[in-house]
């Protein structure tokens, strides 16, 4: 999926749509009753007049809301999460500095060439790596190979480069630069992308309304 599809895919759907705006909803709800001091009286729904004689229970409630909001929203927007990730971990595998292949020696250059232990003549699938997130500051590098398996024949499976071990050559200090040259390319991505503004923006307001919520309510 290219960044043009990836943008129409955002914007056609609904189910994503509606659970971003009950999150921006319910965020903004809450920001107004926190942030203006407003007590809540009555509130009209078409002919009915309902009066709220517990707010505080009315601000716990907003407060479920969010979170439950917030879960739905995070499982929901999976998808274009990891293919946003997919978008510029791609630009970060192809900068020479951090991979590059050089074809006429058959090795990995640049920063991670100290964590790929293989040579490209036995593994030419590392023409094509891929940077992939495995959990909380886990990393691998992932390329395609094959290989012959007695009772199937050929296999064709990824093979993962952990750059989260270290030995004599590849150090903790090189996966923490790694990591500064990450954080430089999602920091790209807020700026170039719409889409990741557009996939964090409830995120951010529902934060900032529970933060607002709860700084007035223990302070």
């Amino acid at each position: 999926m290219n960044t043009e599809d990836f943008r129409k895919a955002i914007d056609a759907d609904d189910g994503l749509k509606s659970k971003r705006r009950n999150l921006f909803l319910l965020s903004l709800l809450l920001l107004a009753i926190v942030v203006s001091g407003a007590n809540i009286k009555e509130a009209s729904s078409l002919i009915f007049k309902i009066e709220f004689t517990n707010h505080e229970n009315l601000q716990w409630l907003l407060i479920a809301g969010i979170v439950y909001s917030i879960v739905r929203y995070y499982a929901y927007s999976e998808i274009y999460r990891n293919e946003l990730f997919r978008i510029w971990s791609k630009k970060l595998i192809n900068d020479p500095t951090v991979y590059f292949y050089d074809q006429q020696k058959e090795e990995v250059k640049g920063l991670v060439e100290k964590a790929v232990d293989v040579w490209g003549g036995d593994e030419p699938g590392l023409l094509e790596p891929e940077y992939r997130r495995i959990g909380l500051l886990r990393r691998v590098i992932a390329y395609p190979t094959k290989q012959e398996d007695p009772e199937h024949g050929l296999i064709y499976f990824k093979r993962y480069i952990n750059l989260n071990k270290y030995d004599s050559r590849w150090k903790r200090k090189d996966f923490l630069l790694l990591l500064w040259i990450e954080l430089r390319y999602r920091a790209s991505a807020w700026v170039a992308q719409r889409e990741t503004l557009d996939l964090v923006a409830p995120y951010l307001l529902a934060f900032i309304a529970l933060g607002a919520f709860f700084y007035k309510k223990f302070s």
